[in-house]
């Protein structure tokens, strides 16, 4: 049976998306599948192709981990996560998707089954994908955290989603299954078809816009960079409206974590302040809420107010989010709550900054989540965005930025992806660039981004990080190299220079390396060779030391150490 036009249509627009995937009918529709649920429905902002499951795995097509909020696919990420703060919140989601308009008894069973498996007996293992998985699941269980966490299952398909009672009997008896083993938080199985993953799509790529009923808006003072302004209050129903996504197949509406500005503060449930709020609201009518709350702010690029209904179009909550989130999960006991609103529409990238660090400055931020509204990284976006084809990459200083253009996902990169790789690549702390992150955003926070670095050095060191895992996604290269990923990046410049002084040194100095650095970047297999070849000395290295390369988690923990790294520079650069 011909696939659903709708989807076959929203398919064949993922592909545009991403020309260079080279991917079948089937595996385009598991990573698209994933997309809409994870980036749609459940409105995270991820690489979905890091999710999709390469091969032949038994029974799953993606595997997405996420501790603390970010997703974890190696060990490293979880580590790094894991190791700062306690009581850690964890999400398992598994994904099978079949071009099909109907579910499949055969195919459900087998897909709860090797889920089972995953947290079991392994039999049903193969690859090192799934062992990398495992190793994380491992490291999560390790930690004693207040709650277990959270699994989802998705079964997505082309058609209409209904479940067929003995289907609904197997999802029953698989999900008590599941419960027995005593693991988990809450467990979700559920089956997507084409409505879902049509919506998902939609709102996956298409800009925010929303209606709000804003009775007791007060305009605000003029400002040449503000087109309007308004202040006021408005009931809390009205804010769930906008910040509530689209239903998933149950019916339920998750909160659209795309709407805040780069993640300036995660919701953290259990901080003091949070558990007072909801607790009042529990116990009490609500009607002191307005009077005790900061409240919120929404900037949005384009207001059309007729009378007291405002349509926002392209809008970010830019301060709120515990606000924002403890209302969410609340939304069953709001009603008599009032929020205080600030309404912004301006389109200034700047003044926006501006806002945000001022709205922001009084709660604790980090110094690397304001790394995006440096003007060097606007910048960085317009220079890395102008290149041709090839050497393009798109850096996101605004969480979700590029949600609305067709452009290639895996291009994306994030500030802090920059920061690792530059930390490798020329701050020459290879080491430490997947586990110490902020041991070297605290070292290293006051180096980097600077009005006066050469925007070219820093794209070049994102477009080898695109491209170092373009070449292990689409098997260029084996998939046994990517634990050595920041070695490799870093050899790139540490073979043409001593010293980590790159980023200061003089445009006569940086020419010759910027030189071989794009030439090496477009040849995919001049790139692959120096990656096979730094990984040859690094496995020398490693048997001489008596560590058997298959003892990954060792292997992981030599190469982390300052003597290795002494070591490979010796070797490197031999004469």
């Amino acid at each position: 049976m011909a696939i659903n036009p709708i989807i076959n249509a929203q398919l064949k627009n993922f592909k545009e998306m991403n020309p260079n995937e080279n991917l079948n009918e089937a595996d385009s529709f598991e990573v698209m599948s994933i997309f809409s649920v994870e980036n749609g429905i459940l409105s995270e902002n991820i690489d979905p192709f890091r999710v999709h499951l390469k091969g032949s795995e038994f029974g799953i097509d993606g595997i997405a981990i996420y501790i603390q909020g970010s997703l974890c696919t190696d060990i490293e990420e979880a580590k790094e996560v894991l190791s700062h703060g306690k009581n850690h919140t964890a999400e398992f989601h598994f994904f099978q998707s079949k071009t099909s308009d109907k579910l499949d008894y055969g195919n459900i069973s087998k897909f709860l089954d090797a889920i089972n498996d995953f947290f079991t007996d392994q039999n049903l293992f193969i690859g090192s994908q799934l062992e990398e998985l495992s190793d994380i699941k491992d490291q999560i269980y390790s930690k004693a955290a207040k709650t277990s966490p959270i699994l989802r299952c998705f079964y997505c398909t082309t058609g209409s989603g209904q479940i067929a009672s003995p289907i609904q009997t197997l999802i029953d008896s698989n999900k008590e299954r599941l419960n027995e083993l005593n693991i988990f938080d809450e467990i979700y199985i559920e089956c997507p078809g084409a409505k879902v993953i049509q919506n998902g799509f939609r709102s996956a790529t298409n800009s925010s816009s929303a209606k709000l009923n804003f009775q007791k808006a007060v305009t605000m003072p003029s400002h040449e960079k503000v087109d309007e302004a308004y202040i006021g209050y408005v009931p809390a129903s009205e804010i769930l409206g906008i910040v509530l996504g689209e239903e998933d197949n149950e019916g339920n509406r998750h909160i659209n974590k795309s709407l805040f500005y780069d993640n300036v503060r995660d919701f953290n449930p259990e901080s003091d302040i949070n558990k007072a709020i909801a607790a009042e609201i529990n116990s009490g009518d609500g009607s002191d809420f307005v009077f005790k709350n900061n409240g919120i702010t929404v900037v949005s690029k384009s207001i059309d107010r007729k009378s007291d209904t405002f349509t926002l179009e392209d809008y970010q909550i830019i301060n709120g989010c515990q606000t924002t989130n403890i209302l969410a999960h609340m939304r069953d006991k709001v009603e008599n709550i009032s929020v205080p609103l600030r309404l912004i529409g301006c389109s200034d990238v700047e003044f926006v900054s501006n806002v945000i660090i001022g709205t922001n400055q009084q709660n604790e931020v980090r110094e690397d989540q304001f790394w995006a509204l440096r003007p060097f990284m606007k910048d960085l976006e317009e220079y890395s965005s102008a290149q041709v084809a090839e050497l393009k990459i798109y850096i996101e200083r605004r969480d979700n930025q590029y949600r609305d253009i067709q452009i290639e996902r895996t291009r994306i990169l994030k500030p802090t992806d920059l920061m690792k790789v530059v930390a490798a690549m020329f701050f020459y702390q290879p080491n430490r660039a997947a586990r110490d992150y902020r041991g070297i955003r605290k070292e290293f926070s006051s180096k980097i981004f600077s009005e006066d670095h050469n925007v070219e050095l820093y794209h070049l060191a994102g477009l080898a990080l695109y491209k170092f895992d373009y070449l292990i996604r689409t098997g260029k290269v084996d998939r046994t190299r990517a634990i050595f990923k920041y070695y490799a990046l870093y050899a790139l410049v540490r073979i043409h220079k001593d010293q980590p002084d790159l980023l200061e040194a003089t445009s006569k100095t940086q020419k010759p390396i910027i030189n071989f650095l794009t030439t090496t970047l477009k040849n995919h297999e001049q790139f692959a060779k120096h990656i096979e070849q730094v990984a040859n000395i690094l496995e020398t290295i490693i048997e001489k030391s008596g560590i058997t390369i298959t003892a990954r988690e060792k292997v992981r923990d030599h190469i982390r150490t300052e003597s290795f790294v002494a070591e490979f520079d010796k070797e490197l650069t031999k004469k």
